[in-house]
């Protein structure tokens, strides 16, 4: 399979060296120096993005005209998504996901069974929280969003997130997610479930980016094949 970066930051170059245990092969890079949108011709059979929230709509329009496959880890630009659904229809393969990391996939179908249970027993409040790395853009992270989802889904009485203190002390409703920005943490998530009997915790800690790069891969090899929008988490159902 050859596969085409898009971005070349921490990411792309964690997927370049994981592309080399693979069996696949890099076939472009394309950064600032060379724009993905200038390519016309790529010898590529996939393209795998990580770059910026702002770019991403129009990256999978390339990727549309070109009639290739593509696999989206960048963030920060769901509220486009109804449209970039729209767009994508059946012309070519598209996964996209808060976070490529199997870990966390398994760990999205531990929250939803934690709140079904704990909204049969009662008495309970749940909560989340997310640790990045300084530089990072977006906030709630992607991650904390995917995460949020069966929680939203399966914790009776959540019905939205806020991320204000004050609107989580005076809504119950509100489901709660606290940011953290510091140093050089590749990414923490935490959900918390609190009663007056116990605190129950679930956490996932990112050691490094290799899993992300290694799911990324494996959703490249996934959508190859396939036509239509995908979120990862639909590789483990």
């Amino acid at each position: 399979m050859k596969i085409g970066l898009i971005g070349y930051g921490k990411m792309g170059k964690e997927i370049e060296q994981q592309v080399s245990n693979s069996g696949h092969e890099i076939t472009a890079i394309y950064s600032l120096e060379r724009l993905f949108l200038s390519d016309n011709a790529p010898d590529c059979d996939v393209f795998i993005e990580f770059s910026f929230p702002s770019a991403v709509e129009s990256h999978i329009e390339h990727a549309i005209q070109l009639g290739k496959p593509i696999v989206i880890g960048t963030t920060g630009w769901y509220e486009k998504l109804p449209s970039i659904r729209q767009k994508v229809g059946d012309s070519i393969g598209c996964v996209y996901s808060g976070n490529f990391s199997p870990g966390i996939h398994v760990m999205k179908k531990l929250i939803a069974e934690l709140s079904k249970n704990l909204s049969t027993i009662g008495g309970y409040d749940i909560s989340l929280l997310e640790k990045h790395h300084r530089h990072k853009l977006d906030s709630p992270s992607g991650t904390a969003h995917l995460l949020s989802a069966p929680i939203l889904e399966h914790f009776t009485g959540k019905n939205y997130i806020t991320t204000s203190p004050e609107e989580a002390t005076h809504d119950i409703h509100a489901l709660h997610i606290s940011s953290m920005r510091c140093g050089d943490i590749v990414g923490e998530h935490t959900v918390m479930a609190d009663s007056i009997i116990d605190n129950i915790q679930i956490t996932h800690t990112a050691k490094n980016r290799t899993g992300f790069a290694q799911g990324a891969i494996l959703a490249a090899e996934w959508i190859l094949n396939k036509k239509g929008l995908y979120e990862f988490s639909e590789l483990f159902s």
